[in-house]
Formats: C-alpha cells, structure tokens, sequence
C-alpha cells in the first residue's frame, strides 16, 4: 500500500485500471473515462465521463473507483461524475497522467538562454537519476531539436504513434517532444493563436509520455496565449524564470514573474545567464552584462535564486553542435551551475508545504428540496474543511467583469435580477487558483478566485465533516 503523501496521479490511474465498466467490460482508463486526477495531502480527486449507455452503473462505478482508490493509503476519495463522453480538452483543464511534476520554464524577452536552461536542466535532472521529459512550447521558433542534434540523430528517424498518441523522441534517457521535429527544419509555423495553442494541448494530453518525475516545459518568451494555456494547467508545479543580469532584461522578467503569480503558479526561482566571463589565463571574471540583476529580483520578489550560468564559450559550442553540456563536458563551470540549478529545483519541490495550498478537492450541488430552501453549493477543501455556500447569494457575488464595473469595483448586477432558483451546472477548475462556476441561468465568465471563495464568509456556512465524505456528487447528477 503506498503512503498517502507520497500518492502519484500514476499510481491513482493504475488503481483505476482495476475498475471496469459492466456495459463494454473494459477497465475505465484503457476507454478513456478518467481526466483531472488532483492529489493533495493524501486526498485524492478526479473526474469519470460517464457514456450514456453506461449511466446506469453509475453508482457502482464511483463506489468501485473509491475502493481502488482508497486501497492505495488515500485519505479520501472524491470522485467527480459526469454524465456523457469525456471531452478531449476540457478548457485545457487535464493533468498529464503519469507526471509528478510539471516545471514550465519562461523568460519575458527571448535570447536569455531559456532553452539552453530547459535543455541542460532536463539533462541534469536525468543525472540525478530522475524520469524526465522535455516539451518544447515554442511552436514559432523550436530551438530545443537543434540543441539535442546530436542525440536525436541515433534516435527514432521520425516521430512515430501508438494508441493515437505521438511517442516521445528518446535522447539519453530523456523523452522529446518539439513541433521542430514534425516539420522540416527550415519550414516555418504560420499559425494563428488559436492553433498554436491547440498544438500545445497536444503535447500535454496526446503525447505518451508514461511515468516521469518531472516534464521541463520550454516556454516561449512572453506573457501571451500560449504561456497563459500552460499556466493555467491544474497540475503545474511551479515555474522558473530565466533573465540576464542586465537591467533591461530584469524588468522584463519581471513581467513574466507577475504573470505566473497571478495564475497561481508558485515560483521556484530564477535563473541568472551570461553572469559573468572566467578569463582563462588570469582568472579574473569580468560582468559583461551587469552584475548581480537577478539576485536582487530574487531579493525583491522574495523567490530562491537557484544558480548563475556564467558566460562560456563551451556551452555556445555545445547548443550550436547538438550536445547539452552537462553530457559534453560535466566539469565545465556551465554544467556545474546547472547541475546546482537541478538539486536546487528539486529541493524546492520537495520543500513546498502541500498543506498551505489550500484548493477545492470537490464541489457539491445541492437542490433546494434538500437544502431547506434554497440551492447551495458545498466545496470540499483540501485541508479537511467544507464549506456551503447559497447559490443565489453566490451567483450575486460573480467577480467578472459582467457582474462588476472593472474600475470603480462597484457591483453592476442586483440581487433581484439574479432567479431566486439559480443553481449550479458545472464546476471546472482553473489553474491552480481558481474555479469557473457555470450557473443554471446560463452565466458563465465568472472565475472564483480560491482565496476570494475562502473569504466569502457572508455567503457561507462552516461544516468539518467528522469522516471525510468518500465522494463528492457530480453537480450536473441533480440537473
């Protein structure tokens, strides 16, 4: 039996490879059924799509997938039911099945050495004896392929699939996935956003990865669709950031930092590139780019400077002839720093209080023939407590911009023009900060910030349940 702190979402699918559905007599991940596995502090959430023909074995399925479940040491079981096929994407929304930890690697300019940082960095962690693989999101300029030249060229000559889903290029260990190695090298991508980020959830959810430690996602530079696409992913870990010490570059990355920090992606560190240049003959190092930029974004920001990557002639030779320099020449002061970069990265994991990340483990509509009166809704948290919220007064509450004036803040909606039956139809997660609620009178734009519900204690009422509930009720089950 697996301890319940140390759960993977892998371990979760294999349990849930043991429940079969009656009506195909398949087991519900081989058919595709299972998405959005959520592990916090033991206690265990996900989502099963339900086929039509299958509706009936409903309550033997949820009561099947928690026995599965709860055999590995989870603390609780709260599966979410949905009554039709599961979609493909659902607001980009899926965890990776298999991945721990997803890292997203991102600059706010371009030429910083970021994919140089994901490429090495990835490398390193395999050094360390960890499962990785490497996504590279720059769909406009992929430069990873270029970087892994060398190793790619004994690998498969093209990408091959299995089960309708791309498999991963195998370089020293580490599974490859870039839009650079499915078209020509020179072709360019002209693609809109839209496609650009559709190919991105591509990558994510039709890619094979199978069971990794951790997946290094190359981010393109900037703040835009593509970056928010990947943030905004349920089971990201934390992101770094990567500037040179010049000033300009600092208030750049700063950029980036606030992006993530709005979406509720906690931030492992930065990294600092082209710190300096050795002189071999003398010793001395002389600041091309300025001096100690990203160790006062790291002061002010309050984040962990993981490593500063000096400037060294070996390292460009390597990037331009294929081979990562902590493969090429291990005792280079490049490879060293990122080897250091590596055993910082992972120390911050391991060292971030599950506990103070506090989310939604589940949430729960419930009609009004059953709440006394009128519609509520109940939310599960991840440390144990339940809150139950009146649907009206929480519809009335909606933070978006249809609901409130975005610069005076003053509420545009009134409470009479909100039915007295509202009620909820679907909950679907953003990020890790915050949920989307989808109400019965078709409102749909209003993202509930975690600390914003938390803070609705006019709204809510406070309930500890004495045995944590072995499932939460799908909202769409009482439509």
């Amino acid at each position: 039996m697996a301890m319940a702190e140390n759960l993977t979402s892998g371990q979760v699918l294999d349990a849930l490879r043991k429940v079969t559905d009656p009506t195909s007599g398949k087991d519900l991940v081989s058919l595709g059924l299972v998405a959005n596995v959520r592990i916090q502090s033991g206690r265990v959430s996900f989502d099963i799509y339900l086929p039509t023909q299958s509706e009936m074995h409903q309550e033997t399925i949820r009561q099947q997938s928690v026995q599965a479940v709860k055999a590995l040491g989870a603390v609780a079981v709260l599966p979410n039911v949905f009554k039709k096929p599961k979609p493909r994407v659902v607001h980009g929304q899926q965890a990776v099945p298999g991945v721990n930890h997803v890292v997203v690697v991102g600059s706010g300019k371009g030429g910083v050495g970021k994919s140089t940082s994901s490429v090495n960095l990835a490398m390193a962690l395999k050094k360390l004896g960890y499962a990785v693989g490497l996504l590279d999101a720059d769909i406009y300029g992929p430069s990873v392929p270029t970087m892994l030249a060398k190793g790619l060229a004994s690998a498969s000559p093209q990408t091959q699939m299995e089960e309708n889903q791309l498999i991963p290029l195998d370089m020293q260990g580490v599974k490859v996935i870039s839009l650079g190695l499915l078209i020509g090298r020179d072709q360019p991508t002209v693609w809109r956003a839209p496609m650009a980020t559709k190919m991105i959830q591509q990558f994510l959810l039709g890619v094979k990865w199978g069971e990794l430690d951790f997946l290094i996602i190359d981010l393109p530079p900037g703040t835009g669709d593509i970056q928010l696409t990947l943030s905004q992913q349920s089971n990201i870990s934390g992101a770094i950031v990567v500037t040179t010490p010049q000033q300009v570059a600092i208030d750049i990355a700063k950029k980036g930092l606030l992006m993530f920090q709005h979406v509720g992606v906690p931030i492992l560190g930065v990294i600092e590139t082209m710190s300096g240049f050795g002189c071999s003959s003398c010793g001395s190092v002389t600041s091309i780019f300025g001096e100690g930029g990203a160790a006062r974004l790291a002061k002010e920001s309050s984040i962990p400077l993981l490593g500063q990557i000096p400037v060294d002639a070996a390292l460009v030779r390597a990037c331009d002839e294929g081979e990562p320099i902590v493969l090429r020449d291990p005792k280079s002061p490049s490879a060293m720093a990122y080897m250091q970069v590596a055993s910082k990265l992972v120390s911050a994991i391991e060292g971030m209080a599950s506990d103070d990340a506090v989310a939604p483990l589940a949430v729960e509509a419930i009609p009004a023939q059953l709440a006394g009166g009128d519609h509520s809704l109940a939310v599960y948290w991840s440390d144990g407590q339940k809150y139950v919220y009146n649907a009206r007064e929480l519809r009335f509450r909606c933070p978006c911009a249809v609901c409130v004036d975005e610069f005076s803040g003053e509420r545009k909606i009134t409470k009479t023009s909100v039915a007295s039956d509202v009620g909820l139809e679907k909950a679907l997660p953003v990020g890790r900060y915050g949920v989307n609620l989808l109400w019965t009178d078709k409102h749909s734009t209003g993202i509930y910030t975690y600390k914003y519900l938390r803070e609705l204690d006019s709204v809510k009422t406070f309930e500890r349940p004495t045995v944590p509930p072995s499932a939460a009720a799908n909202p769409e089950a009482h439509r």
